[in-house]
């Protein structure tokens, strides 16, 4: 029996859609799917995944962050009793490592059906029935480990796989559809995204509006993207700034413990060990007896950037226009002296004190 394409348009992560294809198609023929927890990595598609599911059920899809779930009153007054209580749905946890210990224990009996595909529950004196002909769960998280693991043992685990640096480059070239790419930059784009679906999306979106905003082609080369890694601050490899001052910092002192790092750059010792699980990732770093020490790669890459951050492009030297030609000097005009000479007042004006005589100019 040749199977539906339930994914159409999701890009990678192959044998996921073929197992989560077997459970949609067993859900159409028998109206029962087995409770779904998925896990992957940041941006790695849990959320896109579980409503592509809910959408292909065809059922009410009531997406809810457990982090918002304060404690059982709460879930069935906000969410069982008015979206889910005798009505046909899908229920999606995101962030299920969020949940509160109490309502992880009203899961527990919720979750565990019997051979009728039903469960019940009592609640302020009422008994409600679960029929998971009506209803189906999904659950997600970045932590499994942070969830309980009884409450675990009551789905069927689905792990996302890593993107691979081809499929984020298909994945950015799915979002700028638009866009043509050349000088095989794509190739140079894709690892900066670290594997993240959700940094593809957001980068994609980011070139268009710049390409629209600074640029009358349609193509993307090697000098519009060092324009768009200069706009963004993008290092290579896609490093933060937390993440590049943890390995300078690492680089001037060859190794370091966590409370030293975090002291040193104002930062918890919790966000030190987050930031550092990427650098951990590529190779960059690495903890030997609870100290953190600087790879060889993570050398490597300090000096690589210095020298990409110390080349600056040369401006064209103008050529320097000739001095002008001194003027000639002006003969200095001969000054006209004038010479002012007062005659001697005639007596018979003596007694007019206030006679004048006007000026002889020779």
């Amino acid at each position: 029996m040749e199977q539906q394409d339930y994914f159409e348009g999701l890009i990678a992560q192959d044998d996921i859609k073929e197992t989560l294809t077997g459970f949609i198609d067993i859900y159409k023929d028998c109206s029962v799917l087995p409770h779904i927890f998925l896990t992957a990595p940041r941006g790695c598609g849990k959320t896109v995944f579980a409503r592509k599911i809910g959408e292909n059920l065809g059922k009410k899809f009531i997406e809810v962050n457990a982090g918002s779930i304060k404690n059982v009153k709460e879930f069935f007054h906000n969410i069982i009793i008015p979206h889910i209580q005798n009505q046909d749905a899908t229920l999606f946890l995101d962030e299920a490592h969020k949940l509160p210990k109490c309502v992880e224990n009203c899961l527990l009996t919720i979750l565990q059906e019997g051979k009728d595909n039903t469960s019940e529950f009592e609640f302020e004196e009422y008994t409600y029935e679960f029929d998971f002909t009506r209803l189906s769960v999904i659950a997600a998280t970045t932590e499994p480990q942070n969830v309980f693991h009884a409450l675990k043992d009551r789905f069927e685990l689905v792990e996302l796989d890593d993107y691979t640096v081809e499929d984020l480059g298909e994945i950015l070239g799915a979002i700028c559809e638009d866009i043509t790419f050349k000088d095989n930059v794509l190739s140079e784009i894709a690892p900066v995204l670290r594997g993240n679906a959700r940094a593809a999306s957001k980068l994609g979106k980011n070139i268009n509006r710049w390409m629209n905003t600074y640029s009358d082609s349609i193509s993307l080369g090697k000098e519009e993207w060092a324009a768009i890694k200069k706009w963004k601050k993008i290092k290579p490899l896609g490093l933060g700034k937390k993440e590049l001052l943890i390995l300078e910092l690492l680089g001037e002192r060859k190794e370091a413990r966590v409370t030293s790092i975090a002291a040193t750059l104002l930062l918890t010792r919790q966000a030190v060990m987050e930031e550092e699980q990427y650098l951990q990732k590529q190779h960059l770093m690495e903890i030997k007896n609870s100290v953190r020490c600087i790879t060889r790669e993570g050398q490597q890459y300090l000096e690589a950037l210095e020298n990409i951050e110390s080349i600056e492009p040369v401006k064209p030297v103008e050529p320097v226009p000739p001095a002008p030609a001194p003027k000639p000097k002006e003969k200095e005009a001969k000054k006209r002296v004038i010479r002012l000479k007062l005659p001697t007042r005639p007596e018979h004006d003596l007694e007019n004190e206030y006679a004048t005589v006007p000026p002889k100019i020779r």
